[in-house]
């Protein structure tokens, strides 16, 4: 009988070691899993800083190459201003184009008014009262 309480107690306790070597067997796999997952989502995580990055840095010159343009287009039109300022001839910016105006320069012909000569003043400038402001206030009886 001792034999036997000796051998079911051996048995007994290979059954748990089983049980508690697969748990713990199963933890560290699910560790490992853990470890992997993380470490693919950290390479993920580097990959998309890369990423953005990039495409920051090309945002980044595109602006600057914007703005180098607006400064050229800003320097030419205050270039402009100032030969305008200081042409002799006193020619304003042109609403048509180059081409377009002096086109209509040269074949646009000059109406000249004649100035006609009256014999008299029309009423209203008058020298004279002309009835219609008599230059006297009339007051009104209340």
């Amino acid at each position: 009988m001792d034999w036997l309480i000796g051998i079911l107690l051996l048995l007994v306790g290979g059954i748990i070691g089983y049980f508690v070597a697969k748990f713990v067997n199963e933890r560290k796999l699910l560790t490992k899993a853990d470890a992997a997952s993380e470490q693919t989502a950290k390479e993920l995580m580097v990959q998309q800083a890369n990423n953005h990055i990039q495409e920051s840095k090309q945002i980044a010159q595109q602006l600057v190459q914007q703005a180098q343009t607006m400064n050229e287009q800003i320097n030419a039109y205050e270039q402009l201003i100032i030969n305008m300022n200081t042409a002799e001839d006193g020619t304003s910016l042109s609403y048509f184009g180059e081409h377009a105006a002096a086109y209509l320069r040269h074949n646009s012909t000059k109406q000249s008014r004649d100035k006609a000569v009256t014999e008299f003043q029309p009423l209203d400038f008058a020298s004279q009262g002309s009835g219609l402001f008599s230059g006297t206030e009339e007051k009104k009886a209340k």
